[in-house]
């Protein structure tokens, strides 16, 4: 694609076959020895800036509000209990854009003027860091807004360069979408322009060598700012070669390994987490040989967490594990970024009905898993969100306070509010004041994760289970000689007892509805049962 399809008729676009938008960019240098994973034993909270806290009155959420607030994620002193306890922040598209989201960028050097200054920006980093919270960007490679200057360049001929840096054609090329929507092919005065998700977000060219020098010197200045990594959009649509050519394509990476290897050549700790919304086989490809993304969000453990408590069996769980075994089979098991709700997601309380049990296990499930998890502002809380199709409703403002207007999230009227259907008790006030709330489980959790590096870093195996019913579900975690087994029901009954094929003597670290302490015999963990949703980790010694 890109500037070599310009005046080209279909049958020639489509003739470019596999190498139709070629793989620009300088070669990528060798890797430097030094790709320390400081993610390795973090967990990594989602936030949306415009949606956590206003500083100013205005309704929207903003980069000062968020710097105020730090102290309730983490404020730096393990001793205390009052902060959840994360160790990294992901801020939603915070670059000028003209959309609430952020997602079609007009300009990646600057912060969107509702959000702040550079100035708001650097102090924000500045406070985390001085808490030992790490910041990553939503980056957002594969389009631009229509409202950049490099696409208004583009088609209105005032910077003919900048032609090259948008996919146009002089003819309609025909190609279905890779997504359930309209045709990529936009009609715009001066041709057609490729764009997979939006007119208003036309898909940049990535394979013009200027492009992603550009966008690599981009990242390069927020790295500068102290920033620690970046979550990367939509990367399995970078490039495109034909109808059935849209996702995934040997070009994209390439890019990858190029951007990647460009990046640490003088930030060796940047971190890259691959948004690739697909089945765990073709997540995997993203790591590549160790050489693309260091991290990528694992959808189908995601789906089969959700599965597996609506449907009262583990199954689904154990079989996405499964596969996720067989797909990193001799990579390294790091790699996998579990979630359970993000942004584009109905988010979990709303899924699982709200019930206290079934988000508890969800939460302690996410936190038994290997990886680097990461959780989505106010699903510590249980919050539901609005109902209704628009995503709006998947991202509505941080429940503060259960009695102040707007929930402490702004003293003027809240940018968007959805249905006021959250249960009584979602908000951060009244969950801190409740031990036995959802904000306890993730906070003592998160907390057990970082005190234990079976849990944080360790190996995860599966043992067999013998009893327990169709809901009774073993993980186990271990590093050196420390080992930590998860075990867990996810049927609406009772398990009854159950025996794990793991050798050593349990002592619970933390449980929810364990009916009695789990015994040894013969290199097998006796579990007496647990009630309904009931989970529990225990120390083997």
């Amino acid at each position: 694609m890109g500037s070599r399809m310009l005046g080209m008729t279909v049958a020639a676009v489509l003739a470019l076959g596999p190498t139709g938008c070629g793989g620009g960019g300088a070669p990528a240098p060798s890797l430097p020895p030094n790709t320390s994973g400081w993610w390795r034993d973090k967990v990594v909270y989602e936030v949306f800036v415009r949606s956590f806290a206003d500083s100013d009155g205005d309704g929207t959420g903003d980069l000062k509000g968020l710097t105020a607030h730090l102290d309730d994620l983490n404020d730096g002193n393990p001793a205390t209990t009052a902060d959840l306890g994360v160790d990294a922040l992901w801020l939603m598209p915070v670059f000028d854009s003209p959309s609430y989201h952020g997602y079609d960028v007009r300009d990646y050097r600057t912060i969107d003027a509702p959000y702040g200054t550079l100035a708001d920006f650097d102090a924000l980093v500045a406070a985390a860091h001085a808490r030992g919270i790490k910041v990553i960007l939503d980056m957002v490679l594969n389009h631009s807004s229509s409202q950049h200057a490099w696409f208004v360049n583009s088609q209105s001929g005032a910077d003919a360069a900048r032609r090259s840096w948008y996919v146009w054609s002089a003819t309609d090329p025909g190609w279905p979408s890779p997504l359930l929507g309209a045709p990529p092919w936009r009609p715009a005065a001066t041709g057609w322009f490729y764009a997979v998700f939006s007119p208003s977000m036309p898909d940049l060219n990535l394979g013009e060598p200027a492009v992603e020098a550009e966008l690599t010197d981009v990242m390069r200045s927020w790295l500068a700012r102290g920033v620690d990594g970046f979550r990367l959009d939509a990367v399995r649509y970078l490039f495109a070669n034909g109808p059935d050519q849209q996702i995934d394509q040997p070009e994209t990476h390439a890019f990858l390994r190029r951007v990647r290897a460009n990046l640490q050549a003088q930030y060796p700790r940047a971190l890259l987490v691959a948004e690739a919304w697909a089945n765990t086989e073709t997540v995997a490809t993203y790591y590549g040989a160790g050489d693309e993304v260091q991290l990528a969000f694992s959808f189908d453990q995601a789906d089969a967490i959700r599965a597996a408590i609506g449907g009262g069996t583990s199954s689904s769980l154990v079989n996405a594990l499964a596969r996720t075994e067989a797909a990193l089979a001799g990579k390294d098991r790091g790699f996998e970024a579990p979630f359970l709700s993000n942004h584009d997601q109905v988010r979990e309380a709303r899924a699982l009905g709200g019930e206290p049990a079934a988000l508890k296990l969800a939460a302690a499930t996410l936190l038994a898993l290997p990886g680097t998890p990461f959780l989505y502002y106010g699903e510590e809380l249980g919050m539901q969100g609005g109902s209704g199709a628009d995503d709006r409703n998947k991202r509505t403002p941080y429940r503060w306070d259960a009695t102040t207007p707007g929930h402490g999230f702004t003293t003027g009227t809240p940018w968007f509010t959805a249905a006021p259907d959250e249960a009584p008790g979602v908000d951060l006030a009244s969950a801190r004041a409740d031990p036995g709330s959802l904000w306890h489980v993730y906070r003592d959790l998160i907390a057990l994760r970082h005190g234990r590096p079976a849990l944080s870093t360790g190996d995860a195996t599966r043992p067999v289970v013998t009893g327990g019913g169709a809901g009774a579900f073993a993980l186990l975690r271990s590093t050196g000689g420390a080992r930590v087994l998860f075990v867990a029901n996810f049927g609406t009954a009772a398990s009854g007892p159950f025996t794990v094929s793991a050798a050593g003597t349990p002592a619970a670290l933390a449980s929810s509805g364990l009916s009695g302490a789990p015994t040894a015999a013969g290199g097998q963990v006796a579990v007496p049962g647990l009630d309904a949703r009931g989970w529990a980790f225990l120390s083997l010694e």
